[in-house]
């Protein structure tokens, strides 16, 4: 029997980052056998208190994805955020082209390969730096540096491991068509078996309409290369990246880091340093908010019905449960909504995502923005992709579209 389109479909790629305090609601999950995400992405400052999520994840075979911390290396801000001083291959002073050409380079793919075979992880982000520009020095050293990780991969036995090649730069950049041929060029003949973007500045809140198709046409640049494109920090924004085939993966934060700024490296900031408490997702609007915002909400008449969790394998109790453990929720709904665009064929996404995704979301905004005002930028953010996507829905049928990542290594890489 000829499979269908659908059953020849793998599931959209869908990666979580593990920060410090995320571990226990996502081993709860691998318990329950409810976690439905490709990989999990290993902060290796926090591996000690994650080292039963990672043998759990690798007995059921999530992907662990290993982010060796190479961008806040390069920078003394970087350098300066909590743990990564004590990362075994950190430097003494931000790392520069000069310090890791050559066998120093060798060293540095040596000791990340060693930490992530004692560690038991399945893949690993090239050590690769912040790009600025067609001659940026960093381009060539990072190219060498992947050709080292790959080979010190398979002198430990590890031949099977994926690497992931890091692209971070700022989005003014690749309007530079040198530097974008360049780049298309160099990784195209990299070992590497998917490209994860980070974008500056780009995520949920800062994806205007002009942002997003320069996002997308970047993306759309780089299927070039023949290897899956993972947006990373996008947040809810990475769900129509998805639907359009201008990713074919995404990574979320656990109800944060929804946009990637290249200022958390390269500003010293006011905070203070902890990290912010979990936010409520409300999945019917596709935007957080906090825990009182998300009260205050579910107290007024008709928002229960309209924005609580009707799950109960997720939420028992509606929006208590949602309030209560907005990590759980979150995981849950973000699989949920990737599961749904991965369940029909890539040509009819497009219409799935706005009809049946963002229309009803900028509908229900305009009612939820009444009981909490702050609500009215998410709302016009909304409006806004929908004109903007439903525009390019009209060309989708001829755009290039990425591969999806299934967490093992493309042939010939």
């Amino acid at each position: 029997m000829i499979a269908s389109p659908r059953e020849q479909e793998p599931k959209l790629g869908s990666y979580l980052r593990v920060e410090r305090n995320d571990h226990t609601v996502l081993v709860q999950l691998l318990i329950e056998s409810r976690l439905g995400t490709n990989g999990l992405i290993v902060n290796p400052c926090h591996i000690a208190r994650h080292e039963e999520l990672v043998a759990e994840a690798g007995r059921q075979g999530v992907e662990t994805v290993l982010d060796p911390r190479s961008v806040e290396l390069s920078t003394s801000v970087g350098l300066g955020l909590s743990g990564v001083a004590d990362l075994p291959w950190a430097p003494v002073a931000p790392h520069t082209p000069d310090d890791l050409g050559g066998p120093a380079g060798l060293l540095l793919s040596e000791e990340i390969v060693g930490f992530a075979v004692k560690e038991g992880l399945s893949a690993i982000l090239a050590p690769t730096h912040i790009l600025g520009g067609a001659d940026d020095p960093w381009l060539q050293v990072d190219s060498a540096l992947v050709r080292d990780l790959r080979r010190a991969l398979d002198g430990q036995g590890r031949a099977a491991t994926p690497i992931y090649y890091l692209l971070v730069a700022r989005s003014a950049l690749f309007r530079d068509k040198e530097f974008l041929g360049r780049l298309v060029t160099v990784l195209a003949d990299l070992p590497i078996d998917a490209i994860w973007l980070r974008l500056h500045p780009f995520g949920t809140t800062t994806s205007g309409p002009v942002a997003l198709r320069n996002y997308m046409d970047v993306c759309r640049a780089l299927h070039a290369v023949g290897v899956p494109v993972v947006g990373e920090y996008t947040g809810t924004v990475g769900l129509p990246l998805l639907a359009f085939g201008a990713v074919g993966g995404i990574t979320s934060g656990l109800t944060l880091g929804e946009r990637f700024s290249l200022d958390r490296v390269t500003k010293k900031s006011s905070g203070s340093g902890f990290a912010p408490p979990p936010r409520v997702y409300l999945q019917s609007l596709g935007v957080f908010v906090s825990r009182d915002e998300a009260r205050q909400l579910f107290e007024q008449r008709g928002m229960r019905s309209a924005h609580a969790c009707t799950d109960a394998a997720c939420c028992r109790r509606g929006a208590v449960d949602m309030i209560d453990n907005p990590r759980r929720h979150f995981v849950m709904r973000r699989d949920a909504e990737v599961g749904k665009l991965s369940r029909v064929p890539p040509q009819l996404r497009p219409t799935v995502y706005l009809d049946e995704m963002l229309r009803p979301a900028s509908d229900a905004a305009v009612r939820a923005e009444k009981v909490l005002p702050d609500l009215q930028r998410s709302r016009r953010r909304l409006d806004s992709w929908r004109a903007t996507l439903g525009a390019m829905a009209d060309g989708h049928a001829e755009a290039t579209r990425s591969p999806v990542p299934t967490g093992h290594r493309r042939p010939n890489s």
